[in-house]
């Protein structure tokens, strides 16, 4: 590309500072003070709910607060009201039950971690989630559940028969 793109788009096309340019995609970390790395994820993973950008990460970090919860995703559902909400779900660590104690704690948790704009629309306690071979979450395959669509080919997922218990339990 010529320069005179970079002049129109970016501060300095040398820097490598992510306010110096107008858009960033990719992995995000901040230094804490005490020199360690806090991973953010994904920089353009958010659901806008009603204007305010919800990052999915920290709403699943904010579930992942309950010590029962093993694994969170975090799916957008399409609102007529809000434009998208969030869907959670989450997986409990072995030994524990799902029950609604625990869904009211994980929402208590998102309200007190992130505030009541970050309430989601529905907790689902899944016995496990979609994951390829490689065990990868597919929020994919979560969202397409959430807002009622075809989830689309799943055999290469490690786990296919946990889309059709999934999909139980969301109908």
């Amino acid at each position: 590309m010529n320069n005179q793109y970079y002049k129109r788009y970016c501060k300095d096309p040398n820097s490598k500072d992510w306010r110096d340019w107008p858009y960033l995609t990719g992995d995000a970390a901040v230094q804490a003070p005490d020199g360690y790395y806090r991973i953010l994820g994904r920089i353009d993973d958010v659901i806008n709910v009603s204007g305010h950008r919800l990052g999915t990460k920290e709403l699943e970090s904010a579930a992942l607060t309950v010590v029962e919860v093993a694994e969170a995703a975090v799916v957008p559902v399409a609102d007529e009201i809000k434009g998208k909400v969030p869907d959670l779900y989450v997986s409990l660590k072995p030994g524990f039950k799902p029950s609604k104690d625990i869904e009211d704690r994980i929402i208590k948790a998102l309200v007190f971690e992130i505030g009541p704009i970050a309430k989601p629309r529905k907790v689902w306690i899944v016995p496990d989630m979609p994951k390829t071979r490689s065990g990868k979450i597919m929020r994919r395959v979560l969202g397409s559940l959430s807002n009622k669509k075809d989830v689309g080919d799943v055999m290469t997922l490690a786990n296919p028969e946990i889309v059709e218990a999934i999909h139980k339990m969301v109908d």
